[in-house]
């Protein structure tokens, strides 16, 4: 009877314990949900609907690629950390929604570090900055010298208020002690637009962005934030070259789940990515988007480098009293 009584007990633990639960089913046996805190057609989405595919393959389900947009990635951002921790329900994490804009909005339902659980780095893009081709200044150093004469006169166009953007434009007027004017735009898009046509002097943004008005000539590249030059662009010089460390920072992507995911699920997922990432059809296709994928696509690095990027930035956010949406 003991021995009855507690294999009862056993029983109804199993039952009624989700954590149980999830470490002992068969994951994954239905489809996954990736959210994309971004609107459809952007280098997000676009990343988001390689890896999914990829993903779907090595995890034998489907991955659903689903946009949810708006108030600069927070609105997705938010249904990912509200979601059930099962797996079934995963996010793209980007150094907007988990860095710039919980730097820049303290009334955000989710807490960047708390509200997830970090899954795996899974690649950067490099950012430019970029001027008119009209601009006077043919490199770095000339940019330098005309902006200590005329900084308060140029203008620089962002994705919008609280942007990556915005912040590396905080980072430029702060080093080079200039004032820069910051125009806000909603997108990317209609900067690089204004910025082809004239209305703006100079910009910084993610490579495939700019990078097809570099190579006609339209826009000059004058840095790049990256670890090393970049093979298509072998004489612009890195941030860290011209001495300016703090701006040598990527657009980063990476996978999250709700916070209190079960380790097995945990384990499940993020072997699965980093087969995906070494699937030489997913790098190829990464490569032909500029998309640069990450060596070490393990949870506890991907942790520590959440929490790394949100301490570099989110003092220096603050102090510039940025705000957002």
């Amino acid at each position: 009877m003991n021995v009855l009584k507690l294999l009862g007990v056993v029983i109804a633990l199993v039952t009624t314990c989700p954590g149980v639960m999830a470490q002992t089913e068969p994951f994954p046996t239905k489809p996954i949900k990736l959210i994309v805190p971004f609107a459809v057609g952007g280098p997000t989405d676009i990343l988001a609907r390689i890896l999914g595919e990829t993903l779907g393959e090595k995890l034998g389900q489907p991955v659903i690629v689903d946009n949810k947009g708006g108030a600069g990635g927070s609105i997705g951002s938010e249904a990912v950390a509200y979601s059930a921790p099962d797996g079934y329900t995963i996010g793209l994490a980007t150094i907007s929604t988990h860095v710039v804009n919980p730097s820049c909005n303290r009334h955000l339902k989710y807490d960047p570090l708390t509200s997830f659980t970090p899954i795996a780095l899974i690649g950067n893009m490099p950012n430019i900055l970029v001027v008119n081709s009209r601009f006077k200044a043919t490199d770095f150093q000339a940019f330098r010298e005309a902006t200590k004469q005329e900084s308060a006169d140029l203008n620089a166009g962002t994705a919008g208020p609280c942007s990556f953007g915005q912040v590396m434009l905080e980072h430029l007027n702060d080093t080079l002690g200039t004032s820069i004017r910051h125009v806000p735009y909603r997108g990317s898009g209609p900067a690089v637009s204004d910025l082809v046509g004239g209305s703006l002097d100079l910009m910084m943004d993610i490579y495939p962005l700019v990078g097809p008005h570099i190579k006609t000539g339209k826009l000059r590249a004058l840095a790049v934030a990256w670890p090393q030059r970049l093979a298509v662009l072998p004489d612009v010089p890195t941030f860290e070259e011209l001495g300016l460390p703090v701006m040598n920072t990527t657009s980063w992507y990476g996978i999250v789940a709700p916070a209190h995911l079960p380790e097995a699920r945990l384990a499940t997922l993020s072997q699965a990515i980093a087969a995906s990432l070494q699937d030489p059809k997913l790098q190829r296709r990464f490569a032909e988007a500029s998309i640069y994928p990450s060596a070490d696509a393990t949870p506890g690095v991907f942790s520590t480098f959440l929490k790394e990027q949100f301490n570099k930035e989110s003092a220096f956010i603050q102090s510039r009293n940025m705000t957002g949406n």
